[in-house]
């Protein structure tokens, strides 16, 4: 016989009607401009909403964030099963450094950090140089081309697949079908199965990675990243194949599709503040700070989700155990306590502080490699490019990646 296992699912009690907000957070509308709700949301108390009949809490002022990003004892990482997660599960289940709160998050970090010691981003910096240019030599030559297909997608893919992992050409598209079906899971509702397609492509990344760890501990040490990953799970115990394999996929899957969505989304951003674009090119040693506007007022990740473990009351709003709550990153980099008139995009500005690759712990590991290329990827093509353009500056962009992603799915541009 089976035994059943009850679910503790908390149950909050009333809440103020008044607290609730009518908004679909993972929608079209909030992914193509979030910017007039998050001014709305930026310096106010949370508030509540509902996400397939389950209660969630919403936190948007920037010292709120921060707060929630560093008290685990009361917002933790770590799932809470039949709470509503379920369609934020991208990743069939995997232990994610993302879904742990310290000490364990901070295991895992470690076991990351080869990938992107100082070192390690120094030697890349000419190597990105170089594929940034050789991208703009093609797109020279073609006149116009798709920013996120054509230029950002195959910049990451040279980087991080053959440049960061050295992996040869021919298996990068398991890698690559493994970070595109992640999409396939934005929508899957809660208890529904995976989708085929999506298993087919976690399968093959599985045993790639599996085989990949199996033969590299059978060899020769090589100083590598993917040597490196291998031999920093070993020294803390020999850990599982699941364990290695969440290390890796995570590092390629999320250093594939940050990037390639935020350098398309400073493109867009600049060509649509045409004054802006050109105190960037009167002034080139203001790249650094305009790229730091860019990040703040266009976040890849709207929201990150949290479980509420301890009743706690915020900005005299209550938030109860069972409760997800959502972090708003994109709207704390609008909080008008932090940033004077936040709507408006401003390369003198030098934000600092901002939130888009988080905060504390839970600080992006990656941000110093996603930046270098940002710089080098935006730099050189206002450089090279006088006339870059829209191709059409009234089509519609369309955003996919994940529910709480702003990535926008074509960037058509004209160079000639």
């Amino acid at each position: 016989m089976n035994s059943i296992v009850k679910i503790d699912v908390p149950v909050p009690p009333p809440l103020d009607p008044d607290l609730f907000v009518d908004v679909d957070l993972f929608g079209q509308a909030i992914k193509a401009d979030p910017s007039a709700l998050f001014i709305q949301w930026a310096d106010k108390p949370p508030f509540y909403v509902k996400v397939d009949g389950h209660i969630h809490a919403v936190l948007c002022q920037h010292d709120q964030v921060q707060w929630a990003l560093t008290h685990p004892e009361i917002i933790s990482s770590e799932p809470q099963k039949g709470w509503g997660a379920d369609q934020f599960d991208y990743f069939n289940g995997l232990p994610l450094v993302l879904d742990y709160d310290p000490p364990e998050h901070s295991r895992m970090r470690r076991l990351m950090a080869p990938g992107f010691t100082p070192k390690r981003i120094a030697s890349f910096r000419t190597a990105i140089d170089t594929m940034v240019k050789e991208l703009i030599d093609e797109m020279t030559v073609k006149g116009q081309f798709d920013m996120v297909e054509e230029f950002a997608a195959p910049l990451m893919y040279g980087l991080l697949l053959g440049g960061l992992f050295e992996f040869p050409r021919d298996v990068w598209p398991v890698l690559i079908n493994m970070s595109n079906a992640m999409a396939l899971v934005a929508t899957v509702s809660e208890g529904a199965p995976k989708p085929a397609a999506y298993m087919e492509a976690y399968d093959a990344a599985y045993a790639f990675c599996g085989n990949l760890i199996e033969e590299r501990r059978n060899a020769p040490p090589m100083d590598d990243l993917v040597g490196s990953i291998i031999k920093a799970h070993d020294d803390e115990g020999l850990l599982s194949t699941t364990e290695l394999f969440s290390t890796l996929v995570q590092l390629f899957t999320g250093g594939l599709g940050t990037v390639i969505a935020t350098s398309s989304n400073c493109i867009l951003r600049l060509l649509r503040h045409p004054d802006q674009l050109q105190l960037l090119r009167d002034n080139p040693n203001l790249l650094n700070q305009a790229i730091e506007e860019c990040l703040r007022i266009d976040s890849l990740g709207n929201f990150r989700h949290r479980f509420v473990i301890k009743d706690h009351i915020i900005d005299g709003v209550p938030i109860y155990r069972g409760m997800i709550v959502h972090l708003s990153l994109g709207a704390a980099n609008y909080d008008p306590a932090k940033y004077p008139d936040p709507a408006r995009f401003d390369i003198m500005r030098n934000p600092r502080d901002i939130l888009t690759f988080g905060y504390g712990p839970h600080f992006c590991p990656g941000n110093v490699l996603a930046r270098s290329v940002l710089r080098a990827a935006v730099g050189q093509l206002i450089t090279r490019f006088p006339n870059l353009r829209l191709a059409d500056p009234n089509e519609t962009i369309v955003y996919g990646g994940m529910p709480t992603e702003r990535f926008p799915l074509h960037v058509n541009l004209r160079v000639d």
